[in-house]
């Protein structure tokens, strides 16, 4: 390199003469710094016109997705609902007879306009409806806290109740959201009669052991937090109540019932948009809608989920 005289300073070439280092580049070389500095005052912005098209297909589109993102949350609330109320049976059985004791299993829909705070939470009026309550109780003393009747069964729970003294809580308090239970009874659904139907089932002998129906009401009601009496002081009453016994069989008990076994018990469900919720007709085809069905087995303590 004869034609660059430089001297070499901390590893590095000084050179003497930078034409002779450019002369090594053509000049296309240089072209595209050139495009980058000179090129600029080409680029052309949006106009007002162009952004306002744009911002119209987003808000189209978002309202022809709107509806599809709402029922997909809504079938997800229902999914998640319906699968912890089903992992609530399962694990109060399996404590019953872990324990050798009596599990009383409570449900409540209450006014979901209402704050969850407030107590008591309110069951009455003309929307008492949106929020469903599950709390398990257990007895201390592993007795059933009453004794199986015909007629006046519940009596000497209530005598003897004493602000739930006998009880102890088993977990947390459940709540869900933008839930109803189904208000009410559902058609037989054989599997012979439905033979392809996803809702295809053996069903309750009575409405006593459907939970949404009225005549689910409960001789065994225990009431949220434990502590305060079955007349006042609470936040949730739970008149819908599941037992089971330390073998592990479940009951309703109702006013006449005495120790009746069904083969099955019931809980039904659909979504509701807060208190409001789409009225279901007697008899309307079960394999169409987002409703869903809970079946617990009595005896045999499996719990099955039917979804159309």
């Amino acid at each position: 390199m004869s034609d660059i005289i430089g001297h070499r300073k901390f590893g590095r070439v000084i050179p003497h003469d930078a034409r002779a280092l450019r002369a090594r580049y053509r000049a296309s070389d240089l072209r595209p710094l050139i495009s980058l500095e000179h090129g600029a005052e080409n680029v052309r912005g949006f106009t007002l016109l162009e952004l306002l098209i744009v911002i119209g297909v987003i808000a189209i589109l978002l309202v022809l997705i709107g509806p599809a993102f709402t029922t997909l949350t809504s079938a997800t609330d229902v999914t998640s609902a319906i699968y912890g109320v089903k992992g609530v049976l399962e694990n109060a059985r399996a404590y019953a007879k872990a324990n050798h004791t009596y599990i009383f299993v409570g449900f409540a829909e209450v006014d979901s306009s209402v704050d969850p705070s407030v107590s008591p939470q309110i069951t009455t009026g003309d929307t008492p409806y949106g929020r469903v309550a599950v709390a398990v109780v257990a007895s201390k003393d592993g007795t059933s806290l009453y004794q199986y009747a015909t007629s006046d069964q519940g009596n000497d729970w209530a005598a003897s109740y004493a602000n739930g003294t006998h009880l102890v809580a088993v977990g947390k308090l459940q709540t869900y959201e933008n839930l109803h239970f189904v208000p009410v009874d559902f058609g037989s659904w054989s599997p012979t009669a439905h033979p392809n139907s996803k809702m295809a089932r053996y069903q309750p002998t009575g409405p006593p052991y459907i939970l949404g129906h009225a005549l689910s009401s409960s001789m065994t009601p225990f009431t949220w937090p434990l502590g305060s009496s079955l007349d006042s002081g609470y936040q949730y009453r739970f008149d819908r109540v599941i037992n089971f016994d330390p073998t592990g069989i479940a009951r309703i008990a109702t006013s006449t019932n005495g120790d009746a076994i069904a083969h099955v018990i019931e809980i039904d469900f659909q979504p509701s948009h807060g208190t409001v919720f789409q009225q279901l007709p007697d008899g309307f085809n079960q394999d169409v809608g987002n409703h869903a069905v809970i079946q617990l087995g009595t005896t045999s303590g499996a719990v099955r989920v039917y979804r159309p």
